[in-house]
């Protein structure tokens, strides 16, 4: 640990660890945990944060022997010790629970652990390491039960089990394990290279962050042997950092596993300061007010100290992300916003939805930024005559049950888009929806709305809701459509709502009273324009008078097709400039082919 670090781990410590309230060897989290027994107990006493606040206090000398020693024994009760138990190894996440909620509690209670003893270890009192030898003996049995079927398309999940794995079988001198541990990461970097990233968290800056944590234990953990392999990692984590250093300290638009649904613009990371930006947050701001956070700290530390690069990015500037197989995240870059989309969403099937879990509620595939202002997005609304679900949600209200309908039944809900630049077409569906509902619309969200709003008509008599900002406008008009009770696309009406500050352009696809909605299919669709360096509605009413969509919905009659699997396409025009133009295929996408 060099000054700097020592510095800024000390800080933390002062400013949020020494104020942790520790119960019987466990922090009192003050409020309920985040799992299913978790979250039924008023204050909830966590083994995450009680690892971390040992390994600082550690590391810095401020914990007494015997506090610590009385903290290793509360975390390693939280271990199932049971060799007979499938979950031998793993931890339960709080002193709460009766059982293993969260497989993902092992890693983030170990890692504090494990960094200790890989960069610190002449700082663990002799009378500790007993107990953590034995908790690192289970938990990498733990992991390389975990690797035996990966899971490779969970990345942060996985990346950090194989990183821990290879970690404790160098600290602990385990060939069998490190063998394991080797097999994972060939196995994971020919499944990323190949196809990429599973559902999408290398579009995540928080996940990013965890998953850099892990390729870097990783790296430190392999011996001269594994040069080769440890290159392949450090290759994986040059593309991670570029991605982020191209989006400049800005929320990613798009962004799959954001919790960002109030659309700030500016999350703070360490991520920014790793990718060589020049920021200046609080150390409490960097890592959430989180001791764990703060690990990152010590694990790119020779990165924090590099000078920063002097080459700027260009102002105006585009990407294309690969995701998975023929997933992308596109962006956009212009002088005051920026737009992206995924083109296809949710990137794997089966990532969607499901009772207690899924990817749409912290998902956010398309989405737009204006400098100054916010991130705006698409968000589905679904009004089951009792209470709201949208997707995506709030963290506190959606974790532990994130589907958008109260039945353990769903749609197959799908996006489509195309972006050439500031332009996006998109369109979403639901098939084969048998659901109770009072209300479903697909909307466009804009928290903090300040500026102005009209709707004009288009060169070919179409709607266009101009949202005017200082020195920009966003351009957005209804695409063809499918609403409840309908079998054919029709044009809709976008209605604006305000809600609070919060402005909501809806399409309305069912509102009436609470039924079991049964249809085949049902469609929203968008066009979004940027209009980077319009200043005034009147500009931007001249815009729109040369925008000019063309629709058609057609039969190939080369399979059967009702009305409302017609093959649909849409373009975009400025004047006789081709924007954008889109084809979509709904046989193909509910056949798999797409």
């Amino acid at each position: 640990m060099n000054l700097h670090t020592e510095r800024v781990w000390r800080e933390m410590w002062e400013q949020y660890g020494c104020k942790l309230r520790v119960e019987e060897g466990l922090v009192n989290l003050g409020k309920p945990g985040h799992t299913a027994e978790g979250s039924q107990v008023q204050e909830a006493h966590d083994g995450r944060s009680t690892a971390a606040y040992y390994a600082f206090g550690t590391a810095l000398g401020v914990l007494e022997e015997t506090q610590g020693l009385q903290i290793l024994e509360s975390l390693a009760e939280l271990q199932i010790t049971d060799k007979m138990s499938p979950h031998y190894g793993a931890f339960r996440w709080y002193r709460e629970e009766t059982r293993v909620n969260d497989s993902n509690a092992a890693f983030f209670i170990l890692m504090p652990l494990v960094v200790l003893r890989l960069y610190l270890e002449e700082q663990v009192p002799v009378t500790h390491r007993e107990l953590l030898d034995r908790m690192l003996d289970h938990g990498a049995v733990w992991f390389e039960h975990e690797l035996k079927e990966p899971i490779l398309y969970y990345s942060n999940k996985i990346v950090s089990d194989g990183a821990l794995l290879l970690a404790i079988s160098k600290i602990r001198s385990l060939p069998h394990h490190y063998q394991a541990g080797i097999a994972f990461f060939e196995r994971w970097l020919e499944y990323t290279f190949r196809r990429g990233w599973g559902w999408g968290e290398n579009i995540s800056l928080i996940y990013i962050q965890i998953i850099m944590n892990a390729l870097r234990i990783a790296s430190v953990s392999l011996y001269a042997e594994n040069l080769g392999l440890q290159e392949r990692i450090r290759t994986v984590m040059e593309g991670l950092v570029d991605y982020v250093r191209f989006h400049e300290g800005y929320e990613f638009v798009p962004a799959i596993r954001s919790y960002n649904d109030q659309g700030e613009l500016h999350p703070s990371s360490l991520m920014w300061r790793v990718a060589g930006m020049e920021t200046s947050p609080s150390i409490e701001a960097e890592t959430g007010g989180s001791l764990w956070n703060g690990l990152s700290y010590l694990l790119f530390e020779e990165d924090l100290q590099k000078e920063k690069p002097d080459s700027k990015l260009p102002i105006q500037r585009s990407r294309s992300e690969r995701i998975m197989d023929s997933s992308y995240a596109y962006t956009w870059v212009g002088v005051t916003g920026r737009i992206g989309s995924v083109n296809r969403f949710p990137v794997i099937a089966g990532s969607y939805q499901w009772p207690t879990w899924g990817l749409a509620w912290q998902s956010y595939p398309v989405s737009l930024a204006v400098e100054g202002h916010q991130v705006s997005y698409l968000r589905w609304y679904a009004h089951n005559g009792e209470s709201v679900r949208t997707h995506p949600a709030d963290y506190q209200k959606a974790y532990l049950g994130p589907a958008l309908f109260q039945e353990s039944w769903y749609p197959d809900t799908q996006l489509r888009s195309v972006q050439e630049n500031q332009a996006v077409l998109v369109v979403r569906s639901m098939s084969r929806i048998h659901n109770e509902a009072s209300e479903l619309a697909d909307e466009w969200i804009v928290n903090r709305w300040t500026g102005e709003l009209r709707t004009v008509l288009g060169a070919d008599g179409r709607e266009w809701t101009i949202l005017q900002y200082p020195q920009s406008a966003v351009l957005i008009a209804p695409l063809l459509a499918i609403a409840y009770g309908d079998l054919a696309r029709q044009v809709p009406t976008i209605h604006p709502v305000m809600d609070g500050d919060t402005l909501r352009l809806r399409q309305v696809l069912y509102a009436g009273e609470l039924k079991l909605l049964q249809q085949p299919r049902l469609e929203s669709g968008w066009a979004i324009y940027y209009a980077d360096g319009i200043s005034s509605l009147s500009e931007a009413t001249a815009l729109a008078a040369r925008l000019r969509l063309v629709e058609a919905s057609y039969k190939d009659g080369e399979v059967p097709r009702e009305t409302y699997m017609e093959i649909r396409c849409a373009t975009l025009f400025e004047g006789d400039r081709k924007l954008a133009e889109f084809i979509l295929d709904p046989h193909k996408i509910e056949s798999g082919e797409d």
